[in-house]
């Protein structure tokens, strides 16, 4: 049976108009259902990082060292202020992404809601026609909400969402986080930024768990160091609203804010796609796939936070690359997030690829190395004074580089050179005294991107001291060209 598409998208999603890019790029005949009252999706993360930039700013301003105690007061960006400037920003990327940019290439943009049917062939029914196609992609998202903890939350606290679309000036100066993802602790960190008093309350025993204990340490640290209180093991049993404060039980203790704020559950946006009716399997916190991706349905994709896990736009364009050779070419493609790398957009940024420490050692045992590099001894770090910070490498005995994790100013863009050399298979060089007299990762001095080079020369050392035997050949060598010269 003919069909009218090569891939239908469901979902106005910043994720569904990427796809919808990609794929007409590669000449591929597409719809995009909106599946939504806005044209446009909210991008929280966007809005998050612009303003999180803004509050790095007042922080600069703050702890600069020419800073005096003088009368003269210094530029101050209130929270207001970057509210505006994110949506501002926010908007000039909803123009250059837009709807109408998409149907100018060719993508078949209706803008409305729908449903999947099965009969006679699988399709999605939008008013007025069926959009039949090979292969279909649920880009809709992900809306937070706000768990019900036995006395059903509506006013007494503000999703994540929900809080980027009011009023900030409005807010008042003590604020309770529930939360242990990144987009919580960036928030929670960016607050104090602008002069807010927050609590943090996660559920876990202690925040980024799937991370080494020493970098999430690091990170917890640097929290702290902020001002932020930290309760771990706690989780929310009931929100109320008493006299006009708002209260929150976590385990054994009673919180009292100005403002809640949930960050911490998502549901997936599939309200009336009828998923059921076509064997797609799903529940309250994601839509089940297998390693391509591939729903239940094997005619139908997803991506994104509707699939569970930390909410990361590289990840999901990551997941949409490979969606999209499986559906319009040959479904030989599993997800590998071994190389891909993914950070958390606190101050300094913590970044990762790879395995973790603890990873590394169940696969591989003792034949890893395990380098640390501290950003104390960077020159850029020092001008900075952004020297709180950690370069962890682990490498295999033949060079092969297994992770990084990274903790420094700007660490998500650093983080791309490690994760570029796994991606190709770019190996340290495995004989030390080669190492020590090149230069694997070139780096401009002096930057923070030095510290990748220094790691580099920390592994050639280390394999250098596990070598007796080259270490007696090179003794011999220079004893014998101090006879030369005698």
């Amino acid at each position: 049976m003919a069909v009218d598409y090569d891939l239908v998208i469901i979902g106005g999603s910043w994720a569904g108009i990427h796809a919808a890019q990609k794929a007409i790029q590669l000449q591929a005949r597409v719809a995009l259902v909106t599946q939504s009252e806005d044209l446009y999706l909210p991008q929280d993360r966007l809005l998050s990082h612009s303003i999180s930039e803004a509050g790095q700013l007042n922080y600069q301003l703050a702890n600069n060292p020419f800073a005096t105690s003088s009368t003269v007061k210094l530029p101050y960006v209130s929270l207001l202020e970057a509210g505006d400037w994110a949506q501002a920003i926010n908007s000039v990327m909803q123009v250059k992404h837009s709807l109408s940019s998409l149907a100018a290439l060719g993508v078949d943009v209706i803008t409305d809601k729908g449903e999947f049917c099965r009969l006679p062939k699988l399709a999605f029914q939008v008013p007025g026609r069926k959009l039949r196609s090979h292969h279909f992609l649920l880009a809709t998202g992900a809306n937070f909400v706000t768990e019900s903890f036995g006395n059903g939350i509506s006013d007494d606290c503000l999703t994540l969402r929900e809080f980027w679309r009011q009023d900030l000036s409005a807010l008042g100066q003590n604020m309770i986080i529930v939360g242990e993802d990144p987009t919580a602790l960036a928030l929670a960190q960016t607050l104090t930024r602008f002069d807010k008093k927050v609590t943090l309350v996660a559920k876990k025993s202690r925040i980024l768990p799937q991370e080494d204990l020493d970098i999430a340490l690091l990170i917890q640290a640097q929290l702290e160091a902020a001002g932020i209180k930290i309760y771990t093991n706690s989780t929310v049993s009931q929100i109320k609203t008493i006299e006009g404060q708002k209260w929150l039980q976590a385990g054994d203790r009673a919180l009292a804010a100005d403002e809640i704020i949930i960050a911490d559950y998502r549901q997936p946006n599939i309200a009336g796609l009828n998923l059921a009716g076509i064997n797609v399997k799903y529940d309250q916190t994601r839509v089940y796939v297998n390693q391509k991706l591939q729903t239940t349905n094997p005619n139908i994709s997803a991506c994104g936070d509707l699939i569970g896990g930390y909410s990361l736009p590289n990840i999901t364009n990551y997941e949409i690359n490979l969606i999209l050779k499986n559906s319009l070419f040959f479904p030989w493609y599993k997800t590998n997030y071994y190389t891909v790398p993914w950070a958390i957009l606190t101050q300094p940024n913590l970044a990762r690829v790879g395995l973790t420490e603890q990873q590394a050692k169940q696969q591989y045992g003792t034949e890893i190395y395990i380098i640390k590099e501290y950003l104390s001894d960077i020159f850029q770090a020092q001008i900075l004074d952004q020297t709180s910070g950690i370069c962890k490498l682990l490498v295999r005995e033949n060079g092969e580089i297994l992770g990084c994790s990274l903790i420094c100013d700007r660490a998500a863009e650093l983080i791309t050179v490690i994760a570029l050399m796994m991606q190709h298979k770019i190996r340290l060089d495995p004989n030390p005294m080669r190492g020590l007299t090149s230069v694997s990762i070139p780096t401009i001095n002096p930057s923070m991107a030095e510290i990748l080079q220094r790691a580099s020369n920390n592994f050639y050392q280390q394999k250098l001291q596990r070598n007796p035997q080259l270490l007696n050949r090179l003794r011999s060598w220079f004893s014998l060209r101090k006879n030369w010269h005698r």
